[in-house]
């Protein structure tokens, strides 16, 4: 799996100054208040990192005949894949549940409390190969399965790879490492983005949600 990369420098700046574009453009009698919140909210979310992500992932699924009027089976193999999965994820800020606090006109500082970077999309892709997309690699059959080939045995192995492939970059995307980059990488822009109209922010970071049972 690749690391995941800071948000480069121009992004960065290139978001800021968006985000501070519609700022500046309130009335001259609001200029000693801070920005107003609303500008955040439509921003939506800031996403703040996007992380590529590659593996091998290994499946087999077995194919087996039930044996009528009993509780056997007779197993004719299996269907073994390996895919090369190849997607991206990304992880965003939703600035819509952003709120000031402690705000001091006179010393011009403030405090912004953001709910926790989390993960907006990820995705494994199905473009081809030659395009950078996921490819199964190798498709073998075992046992009985290789004289008796079941094209239904090897569609369900493919569809179940892909799908433990899209939880594996899920998880890849909720690392403890991945989040704290996109943090970090928020932080960066709301600073310059306040701080271009000369407001010092303090960014405050809500826990995150608990986890559902």
């Amino acid at each position: 799996m690749k690391s995941p990369q800071r948000l480069p420098i121009l992004l960065v700046a290139l978001t800021a100054a968006a985000i501070t574009f519609a700022f500046i453009k309130q009335p001259a009698e609001q200029e000693a208040a801070p920005p107003p919140l609303v500008s955040l909210e439509k921003m939506g979310h800031l996403v703040s990192l996007k992380m590529n992500y590659s593996d091998v992932i290994e499946f087999t699924q077995p194919n087996a005949v039930d044996i009528p009027w009993s509780q056997w089976e007779v197993r004719l193999g299996s269907t073994r894949v390996l895919l090369v999965a190849r997607g991206d994820c990304t992880v965003a800020t939703d600035l819509r549940q952003a709120r000031y606090e402690d705000i001091d006109e006179r010393a011009r500082t403030l405090s912004i409390v953001l709910p926790p970077p989390a993960p907006l999309q990820a995705r494994i892709s199905h473009e081809t190969r030659a395009r950078g997309g996921s490819y199964f690699y190798a498709i073998t059959e075992q046992g009985l399965q290789a004289f008796i080939p079941s094209a239904q045995t090897r569609t369900n192995a493919m569809n179940s790879v892909l799908a433990k492939a899209q939880k594996a970059v899920q998880v890849a995307c909720n690392q403890p490492t991945v989040l704290n980059t996109a943090k970090e990488n928020a932080a960066t822009v709301m600073h310059a983005t306040l701080g271009a109209t000369g407001w010092t922010p303090t960014i405050i970071w809500e826990p995150p949600a608990p986890a559902r049972p």
